[in-house]
């Protein structure tokens, strides 16, 4: 089953209509942007730069995950094309079955696994991408299990914090509209990053789905 290259700056740089004080007429903001399952996460200038560092690293980490966990969808839907089976176990008993020769097995060793194959100066091609395909599998699945732990925290202390920010918004900006303003980017941050957390919990299991089915193949436990 299916564990943000890096992302850089994860904030949402302010739009002109974002950071110049808006006059008593204005029209009513855009509604807020809602995170989607497997969207890149994009959070917004609360200008308050440690609490701007904060959701910059929470959103760099969840944008990795999505892009661990589309690494590993990849691979197993490659696997799968190599092999003609639908699932990642049939997909190594194929392997081992056109390939007996070169007596293609799976070695796993506590989070990581890879494909063995037989020393050879003719390897298959075929089966040298399975072998390329499942240690990228390997290493997908494992930074996404390490990382969902991490992100919890991440969200749960921020989420925790949110009247202390909203406190220390309205110290730092007088102007009422920049209060208005920005507190909106602070709730629509929390919303946004307390979807991340749920999302990434789906990545995880999806990952360990992963990390099971290997586990049952070579007989090892997790």
């Amino acid at each position: 089953m299916p564990l943000c290259c890096c992302c850089c700056c994860c904030c949402e740089e302010g739009t002109e209509e974002e950071t110049t004080p808006l006059p008593v007429s204005a029209k009513p903001p855009k509604q807020a942007k809602v995170l989607e399952k497997y969207d890149l996460l994009v959070v917004k200038k609360v200008d308050v730069a440690e609490y701007d560092e904060r959701f910059s690293d929470i959103a760099e980490l969840y944008n990795q995950q999505v892009k661990n966990r589309q690494t590993m969808t990849d691979c197993l839907s490659k696997l799968r094309d190599i092999s003609g089976s639908s699932t990642l176990t049939g997909c190594f008993q194929a392997l081992r079955t056109k390939y007996s020769s070169y007596d293609p097995q799976i070695k796993m060793t506590g989070y990581k696994f890879s494909l063995a194959v037989k020393e050879s100066d003719d390897l298959p091609e075929e089966l040298q991408e399975a072998q390329e395909l499942t240690k990228n599998l390997s290493l997908a699945t494992k930074l996404l299990i390490g990382s969902q732990t991490k992100l919890d925290g991440m969200v749960f202390s921020v989420a925790q914090e949110k009247s202390e920010m909203e406190s220390k918004i309205k110290q730092t900006h007088l102007g009422y509209l920049d209060q208005i303003r920005l507190i909106e980017n602070l709730e629509d941050n929390i919303r946004n990053i307390n979807s991340a957390k749920q999302f990434s919990k789906d990545y995880d299991k999806e990952a360990t789905g992963v990390l099971e089915e290997i586990a049952t193949i070579t007989g090892a436990a997790v």
